[in-house]
């Protein structure tokens, strides 16, 4: 029985694999040239390229790129109106920029709980939309698989609340044949270089059908200048309250030759993933991730729930003792938002200014059952394009030696 190498034993891996990977060939480099010799740096071809294969891509009438995903979320909360006091049900197994821009907004994040994939759960969204005012639904479609689309869309439709897909990680993940950030009233994706597809920096896109809603994204983007509108003629005036949260010309010149790329990406994905799950499918103690037929998952990250009574480690154990053997395994989300320390203290007008103005929840107070139960028990696994066969096979290898060895303990 081998001994874990986090207790002096050998490690699976000599060389760490790495957990993510991106991948860029001439294609990338030569277009950042091509932006840098023309002088287009800020504005140029790329921008209006990218984000017209972008809505292709996705099937929505418009996409709008932008700085980064964060401020994506930040205007798709802005341009629904979703702004002082307004109530916003979202996950709290998420990134915090999901909540956070709607605290920027000046609306108020009212949390539901989630499903054990991690996904928002559509009964618990049911019961908080009855309970009390809601003015707007932010849902993500964690790890790249889709939310449960259904039975939110019969919701916000009965009570005429608009949806925002927070496709971060879901580039190109479908539900019942459409992709995600086409199925609600505003789709966002970030660029960020770990993500499914990556600009030459940050970068991030808005998706829309709505015409009224891509215009007013134009404007807010650009400082609410004229120049949007009317080109040169519009300069230096200003209709409206703006910012400048704008992709750059070589941002876009990369992102345009990724989205090139994204089905090749996806497909060595969702090969990985089944490899993974194929070895691990007989291992007691590990939820592996499962998806219906009627879903495309693409699979940005491999999550897995472990039973720690079954495997013998405390998850946070067992996630050292595979970085110890060269497999990068994470906590993932680990603490919930409402359980964060900016929600428990949100109140407090030294942690967030907006306080002064407006009352939000005892965050506290709020339970989440198996919200709080899936980060305890959630690691993450890489299965990016990145990564072959061998490589899949050592994850699960070191998964399989770490377990074993508790058994053969106890």
């Amino acid at each position: 029985m081998e001994k874990p190498a986090i207790l002096g034993g050998k490690p699976v891996r000599e060389k760490p694999l790495p957990f993510v990977s991106i991948i860029f060939d001439d294609d990338e480099i030569q277009s950042s040239l091509i932006a840098l010799k023309d002088r287009a740096l800020a504005s140029g071809v790329f921008i209006e390229k990218f984000e017209k294969e972008f809505a292709n891509f996705i099937g929505t009438k418009y996409a709008v790129s932008v700085s980064n995903g964060t401020d994506g979320l930040f205007l798709a909360y802005l341009v629904l109106g979703l702004t002082f006091n307004k109530h916003v049900v979202t996950t709290p197994i998420t990134f915090i920029a999901t909540a956070s821009t709607i605290v920027h907004t000046g609306a108020i994040p009212i949390f539901a709980d989630v499903d054990f994939d991690g996904n928002i759960s559509p009964e618990s969204v049911a019961k908080v939309v009855k309970s009390g005012e809601v003015d707007g639904l932010s849902l993500v479609h964690l790890y790249g698989k889709p939310v449960e689309m259904d039975p939110i869309l019969e919701i916000a439709e009965e009570y005429q609340i608009p949806i925002i897909e927070d496709a971060s990680h879901a580039h190109g993940a479908e539900y019942k044949g459409k992709k995600v950030g086409s199925i609600g009233d505003i789709g966002v994706f970030s660029l960020y270089p770990t993500k499914v597809i990556a600009a030459g920096g940050w970068g991030g896109v808005i998706t829309t059908n709505n015409r009224e809603v891509y215009e007013k994204l134009l404007y807010l983007r650009a400082h609410g200048e004229e120049r949007v509108k009317l080109g040169k003629a519009g300069a230096y005036t200003y209709i409206r309250l703006g910012y400048n949260l704008r992709m750059s010309n070589i941002e876009a010149a990369v992102a345009y030759h990724q989205l090139k790329k994204i089905n090749k990406f996806i497909e060595a994905r969702q090969k990985n993933a089944k490899l993974l799950t194929d070895l691990l499918s007989d291992v007691d103690g590990l939820i592996l991730p499962t998806y219906p037929a009627y879903m495309k998952h693409i699979f940005y990250i491999y999550n897995v729930l472990i039973d720690e009574n079954k495997i013998g480690w405390t998850r946070d154990k067992f996630v050292e003792a595979l970085n110890a053997e060269g497999i990068p395994a994470e906590r993932g989300y680990h603490t919930p938002l409402h359980k964060q320390p900016l929600f428990q203290r949100i109140n407090d007008p030294n942690v967030n200014h907006f306080a002064r103005i407006i009352k939000y929840p005892d965050y506290g107070k709020v339970k989440l059952p198996k919200a709080e139960e899936v980060a305890k028990r959630t690691i993450w696994l890489p299965v990016h394009p990145g990564l072959n066969e061998e490589d899949i096979e050592s994850i699960a290898k070191a998964i399989v030696k770490l377990i074993e060895w508790k058994k053969g303990k106890s």
